[in-house]
């Protein structure tokens, strides 16, 4: 009898491990490694990170210092980073895909420099009309199978990282054409998350197979319109923006299939026509923040 109660008590401490570990990891992404050594984020206890990096940056001696810093930052900090490959932002690079050969030049490079590194993107938000793959489907598909060629035990690639339009169905129809054994996505899901819908999401777990990781979320305070988008822009108070940072924590309970969150992004830079960031431009904290705190002790 004694024993049944000690193996009754030991299942009792193990259901809530269980219960937590099938919880979605939740990380933050931003362009700048500053982040890293901010207390407030040290004490989010997040356990993961992103980096969208332009293709060609070893060719660029302050980029790869920049990538340095950020890459050993990250380590301090404890946290698992996600490294998405992107275009780059000369003139021209929302239309220029590099051939294979000098793609795959890249990431062996990148593996050499950072082989402890294994999480990664084929390509960054592959189906935006500002990036060189959205009308080719194709084309980002024989990248993703170059990367798990080049790395098929070590790595997790993620097949498509795609932004929850209207044409994500049709793109990611296209791209299982030629990647039929791809089951690890990437949603970028903002417009459910700043719409309060879920349908999105719901269609793309439809449409694939396997694992999703909302790659990059958050909630928009503004967006400026640009010439090439088919938005119109988007604004919203500091309130609302919470509310779509509290709403991406229930858009990942829609599915068990939904293991990854990354928010994007920590500091403002108003240089930028993008703003989802945690703190403005002066680092005081926006109510964000606080949704996003409120979330992770949920989590826990």
């Amino acid at each position: 009898m004694r024993r049944l109660i000690l193996l009754l008590a030991l299942l009792a401490l193990l259901v809530p491990a269980a219960t937590a570990s099938a919880r979605p990891l939740v990380g933050i992404g931003d362009q700048d490694f500053k982040m890293f050594d901010d207390p407030r984020f040290q004490k989010l206890d997040v356990e993961l990170t992103r980096l969208a990096l332009p293709w060609d940056w070893y060719r660029d001696a302050s980029y790869t210092w920049f990538l340095d810093q950020w890459v050993a930052k990250a380590r301090t900090a404890g946290v698992k980073p996600l490294i998405a490959f992107n275009r780059n932002w000369r003139k021209g690079g929302e239309k220029y895909r590099p051939p294979l050969g000098v793609y795959r030049k890249s990431f062996r490079l990148l593996r050499e420099r950072y082989p402890d590194i294994r999480d990664f993107s084929a390509w960054n938000e592959a189906n935006h009309p500002t990036q060189p793959t959205w009308n080719s489907p194709k084309q980002a598909a024989r990248y993703y199978n170059a990367l798990v060629r080049d790395c098929p035990k070590r790595c997790r690639i993620v097949a498509a990282d795609v932004l929850d339009g209207t044409d994500s169905m049709r793109w990611l129809t296209e791209f299982r054409r030629y990647a039929p054994k791809a089951r690890l996505w990437g949603v970028h899901s903002y417009k459910d998350a700043n719409d309060g819908t879920n349908w999105r999401i719901k269609a793309i777990l439809k449409a694939v197979k396997g694992e999703v990781w909302l790659t990059e979320t958050g909630g928009i305070k503004r967006l400026k319109p640009v010439a090439g988008s088919k938005g119109n822009g988007r604004t919203n108070s500091l309130q609302g923006q919470a509310r779509a940072v509290s709403r991406v924590y229930t858009l990942a309970k829609v599915s068990k299939r939904i293991k990854r969150i990354y928010f994007y992004q920590w500091q403002q830079d108003r240089k930028n026509r993008w703003d989802s960031a945690f703190l403005d431009h002066k680092g005081r904290p926006r109510p964000a923040l606080n949704a996003l705190r409120a979330g992770l002790r949920k989590k826990k």
